[in-house]
Protein backbone atom coordinates (compact mmCIF):
# COMPACT_ATOMS: atom_id res chain seq x y z
CA UNK A 1 0.00 0.00 0.00
CA UNK A 2 1.32 3.58 -1.18
CA UNK A 3 0.59 5.87 1.79
CA UNK A 4 2.83 8.23 3.93
CA UNK A 5 3.10 8.94 7.80
CA UNK A 6 5.39 10.87 9.97
CA UNK A 7 4.70 14.05 8.76
CA UNK A 8 2.24 16.23 10.88
CA UNK A 9 -1.24 17.37 10.22
CA UNK A 10 0.12 17.20 6.23
CA UNK A 11 0.83 13.80 6.18
CA UNK A 12 -2.72 12.96 7.69
CA UNK A 13 -4.67 15.59 5.35
CA UNK A 14 -3.19 14.41 2.13
CA UNK A 15 -4.10 10.75 3.33
CA UNK A 16 -7.40 11.43 3.96
CA UNK A 17 -8.01 13.10 0.46
CA UNK A 18 -6.59 10.57 -1.50
CA UNK A 19 -8.29 7.82 0.45
CA UNK A 20 -12.05 9.95 0.02
CA UNK A 21 -11.10 10.07 -3.66
CA UNK A 22 -11.01 6.51 -3.96
CA UNK A 23 -13.37 5.39 -1.65
CA UNK A 24 -16.04 7.80 -3.62
CA UNK A 25 -14.45 6.66 -7.13
CA UNK A 26 -15.05 2.70 -5.97
CA UNK A 27 -18.71 3.38 -4.87
CA UNK A 28 -19.25 5.48 -8.37
CA UNK A 29 -17.85 2.62 -10.29
CA UNK A 30 -19.65 -0.46 -8.54
CA UNK A 31 -22.94 1.32 -8.78
CA UNK A 32 -22.74 1.76 -12.61
CA UNK A 33 -21.42 -1.93 -13.30
CA UNK A 34 -23.85 -3.60 -16.13
CA UNK A 35 -23.89 -7.00 -14.18
CA UNK A 36 -24.87 -6.52 -10.90
CA UNK A 37 -22.28 -7.82 -8.06
CA UNK A 38 -22.69 -7.43 -4.38
CA UNK A 39 -22.20 -4.00 -3.04
CA UNK A 40 -19.73 -5.39 -0.39
CA UNK A 41 -17.80 -8.26 -2.10
CA UNK A 42 -16.83 -5.49 -4.95
CA UNK A 43 -16.17 -3.23 -2.27
CA UNK A 44 -13.48 -5.58 -0.23
CA UNK A 45 -12.24 -6.95 -3.39
CA UNK A 46 -11.08 -3.19 -3.71
CA UNK A 47 -9.55 -2.47 -0.40
CA UNK A 48 -8.11 -6.17 -1.26
CA UNK A 49 -6.23 -4.79 -4.12
CA UNK A 50 -4.58 -1.90 -2.53
CA UNK A 51 -2.84 -3.84 -0.40
CA UNK A 52 0.72 -4.28 -2.28
CA UNK A 53 4.45 -5.45 -1.72
CA UNK A 54 6.18 -2.12 -1.87
CA UNK A 55 8.99 -0.15 -1.87
CA UNK A 56 9.63 2.53 1.18
CA UNK A 57 11.83 5.53 1.09
CA UNK A 58 11.25 8.23 4.08
CA UNK A 59 11.97 11.66 2.41
CA UNK A 60 11.51 14.88 5.38
CA UNK A 61 10.22 12.40 7.54
CA UNK A 62 7.46 11.41 5.40
CA UNK A 63 6.90 7.63 4.59
CA UNK A 64 6.57 6.83 0.88
CA UNK A 65 5.40 3.59 -0.14
CA UNK A 66 5.79 2.86 -4.44
CA UNK A 67 3.94 -0.25 -5.26
CA UNK A 68 5.85 -2.94 -7.06
CA UNK A 69 4.22 -6.31 -6.58
CA UNK A 70 0.23 -6.67 -6.69
CA UNK A 71 0.19 -9.85 -4.72
CA UNK A 72 -3.18 -9.28 -3.69
CA UNK A 73 -4.48 -8.77 -7.16
CA UNK A 74 -2.69 -12.34 -8.32
CA UNK A 75 -4.28 -14.04 -5.40
CA UNK A 76 -7.76 -13.04 -6.38
CA UNK A 77 -6.92 -14.04 -9.62
CA UNK A 78 -5.67 -17.23 -8.64
CA UNK A 79 -9.16 -17.58 -6.44
CA UNK A 80 -11.57 -16.35 -8.28
CA UNK A 81 -10.68 -17.49 -12.33
CA UNK A 82 -11.73 -20.91 -10.81
CA UNK A 83 -15.26 -20.14 -10.88
CA UNK A 84 -16.64 -19.20 -13.96
CA UNK A 85 -17.37 -15.43 -14.65
CA UNK A 86 -16.07 -14.26 -11.22
CA UNK A 87 -12.96 -13.20 -12.20
CA UNK A 88 -14.33 -11.27 -15.19
CA UNK A 89 -16.68 -9.54 -13.08
CA UNK A 90 -14.40 -8.32 -10.24
CA UNK A 91 -10.99 -7.80 -11.64
CA UNK A 92 -11.90 -4.19 -12.26
CA UNK A 93 -12.47 -3.28 -8.41
CA UNK A 94 -9.50 -4.87 -8.15
CA UNK A 95 -7.02 -3.24 -10.21
CA UNK A 96 -8.70 -0.23 -9.30
CA UNK A 97 -7.60 -0.82 -5.76
CA UNK A 98 -4.38 -1.37 -7.13
CA UNK A 99 -3.85 1.92 -9.27
CA UNK A 100 -5.19 3.84 -6.39
CA UNK A 101 -1.76 3.09 -4.69
CA UNK A 102 -0.39 5.36 -7.39
CA UNK A 103 -2.96 8.05 -6.27
CA UNK A 104 -1.91 7.51 -2.69
CA UNK A 105 1.63 7.86 -3.89
CA UNK A 106 1.55 11.48 -5.40
CA UNK A 107 -0.12 12.84 -2.70
CA UNK A 108 2.82 11.46 -0.42
CA UNK A 109 5.48 12.98 -2.54
CA UNK A 110 2.86 16.41 -3.18
CA UNK A 111 3.39 16.44 0.58
CA UNK A 112 7.20 17.07 0.88
CA UNK A 113 6.60 20.67 -0.59
CA UNK A 114 4.15 21.34 0.78
CA UNK A 115 6.11 20.45 4.26
CA UNK A 116 8.74 22.46 3.19
CA UNK A 117 7.15 25.55 2.66
CA UNK A 118 4.65 25.21 5.89
CA UNK A 119 7.28 23.81 8.33
CA UNK A 120 10.23 25.02 6.71
CA UNK A 121 13.55 23.17 8.15
CA UNK A 122 15.98 26.08 8.59
CA UNK A 123 12.88 28.70 10.18
CA UNK A 124 13.88 28.06 13.98
CA UNK A 125 10.52 28.98 15.01
CA UNK A 126 9.34 25.85 13.49
CA UNK A 127 11.07 23.62 16.32
CA UNK A 128 10.81 26.81 18.49
CA UNK A 129 7.24 28.11 18.62
CA UNK A 130 6.63 28.96 22.63
CA UNK A 131 9.54 30.91 23.14
CA UNK A 132 7.99 32.99 25.84
CA UNK A 133 7.28 29.48 27.64
CA UNK A 134 10.40 27.48 27.82
CA UNK A 135 12.79 27.62 30.47
CA UNK A 136 16.54 26.65 30.85
CA UNK A 137 18.08 23.65 32.39
CA UNK A 138 21.65 23.03 32.88
CA UNK A 139 22.68 19.82 30.85
CA UNK A 140 26.69 19.88 32.00
CA UNK A 141 28.37 20.48 35.17
CA UNK A 142 30.26 22.88 33.72
CA UNK A 143 26.79 25.14 33.48
CA UNK A 144 26.60 28.71 35.48
CA UNK A 145 23.58 29.25 37.50
CA UNK A 146 21.71 31.06 35.12
CA UNK A 147 18.70 31.89 33.76
CA UNK A 148 16.41 31.92 30.36
CA UNK A 149 15.78 35.79 28.85
CA UNK A 150 12.62 34.87 27.32
CA UNK A 151 11.93 38.38 26.09
CA UNK A 152 15.01 38.91 24.45
CA UNK A 153 14.88 34.88 22.97
CA UNK A 154 11.09 35.84 21.82
CA UNK A 155 12.34 39.06 20.09
CA UNK A 156 15.21 37.50 18.25
CA UNK A 157 13.74 34.26 17.15
CA UNK A 158 13.24 35.55 13.44
CA UNK A 159 16.69 37.43 13.38
CA UNK A 160 18.59 34.70 13.87
CA UNK A 161 21.61 33.79 11.72
CA UNK A 162 22.55 30.23 10.35
CA UNK A 163 26.18 29.63 10.27
CA UNK A 164 27.76 26.36 9.66
CA UNK A 165 28.06 24.34 12.94
CA UNK A 166 31.64 22.55 13.48
CA UNK A 167 31.01 19.25 15.62
CA UNK A 168 34.60 18.62 15.21
CA UNK A 169 36.07 21.87 16.48
CA UNK A 170 33.66 21.76 19.59
CA UNK A 171 34.36 18.30 20.15
CA UNK A 172 38.19 19.44 20.77
CA UNK A 173 37.23 22.50 22.93
CA UNK A 174 35.77 20.17 25.63
CA UNK A 175 38.15 17.33 25.42
CA UNK A 176 40.43 17.70 28.20
CA UNK A 177 43.30 15.30 27.67
CA UNK A 178 43.89 13.95 31.39
CA UNK A 179 41.66 15.60 33.07
CA UNK A 180 37.97 14.99 34.97
CA UNK A 181 36.05 15.47 31.95
CA UNK A 182 33.12 16.69 33.99
CA UNK A 183 35.40 19.68 34.58
CA UNK A 184 35.91 20.42 30.81
CA UNK A 185 34.28 23.24 28.90
CA UNK A 186 31.34 22.62 27.07
CA UNK A 187 30.04 24.91 24.31
CA UNK A 188 26.41 24.46 24.56
CA UNK A 189 25.88 23.43 28.73
CA UNK A 190 22.04 24.34 28.74
CA UNK A 191 19.50 23.02 27.01
CA UNK A 192 15.76 24.49 26.66
CA UNK A 193 13.52 22.48 28.43
CA UNK A 194 9.34 22.55 27.47
CA UNK A 195 10.05 23.33 23.42
CA UNK A 196 6.99 22.90 20.99
CA UNK A 197 6.92 22.63 17.74
CA UNK A 198 4.96 24.41 15.14
CA UNK A 199 1.20 22.86 15.60
CA UNK A 200 0.72 20.42 13.24
CA UNK A 201 4.66 19.46 12.22
CA UNK A 202 4.58 16.67 13.86
CA UNK A 203 8.31 17.41 14.57
CA UNK A 204 10.09 16.99 17.88
CA UNK A 205 13.80 18.54 18.62
CA UNK A 206 16.69 19.29 21.36
CA UNK A 207 17.84 22.60 21.61
CA UNK A 208 20.86 23.68 23.52
CA UNK A 209 22.01 26.79 24.57
CA UNK A 210 25.84 28.29 23.96
CA UNK A 211 27.38 28.79 27.02
CA UNK A 212 27.83 32.99 25.97
CA UNK A 213 23.57 32.68 25.24
CA UNK A 214 24.78 33.70 22.20
CA UNK A 215 23.62 30.53 19.91
CA UNK A 216 21.62 27.30 19.69
CA UNK A 217 22.27 24.59 18.43
CA UNK A 218 18.76 22.81 17.20
CA UNK A 219 18.83 18.47 16.78
CA UNK A 220 16.10 17.42 14.74
CA UNK A 221 16.17 13.77 13.72
CA UNK A 222 19.83 13.33 12.01
CA UNK A 223 19.72 16.97 10.88
CA UNK A 224 21.52 19.79 12.65
CA UNK A 225 21.23 23.74 13.08
CA UNK A 226 23.02 26.27 14.53
CA UNK A 227 22.09 29.16 15.09
CA UNK A 228 23.65 32.89 16.30
CA UNK A 229 21.62 35.82 18.15
CA UNK A 230 22.78 39.33 18.34
CA UNK A 231 22.34 39.68 22.43
CA UNK A 232 22.77 36.71 24.75
CA UNK A 233 19.21 35.25 26.20
CA UNK A 234 20.59 34.38 29.26
CA UNK A 235 20.99 36.29 32.18
CA UNK A 236 22.89 35.96 35.79
CA UNK A 237 26.19 34.07 36.46
CA UNK A 238 27.87 36.46 35.10
CA UNK A 239 26.66 35.89 31.49
CA UNK A 240 26.76 38.71 28.89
Amino acid sequence: MATYVNGGVLSWLMTAIAWGILIIGAIFMIRRQKHQAPFWKAFLVFVVGVFTISYTFEPRGIMVRIPILQLAVLILYLTLRRKNGRWERYRRFAWFGFAGNILLAIMALAAIPLSSIVYPSDDPATYLSNPEKVSLVQSHPAASNVSLDQKKLAEQLDGMTEAQPDGESWYRESTVEGEDQSKAPERFPYLLSGVEPKWGSGLSSLIYVEGNGKGLLILSGDTQYYYQLSESIIKGGGAE
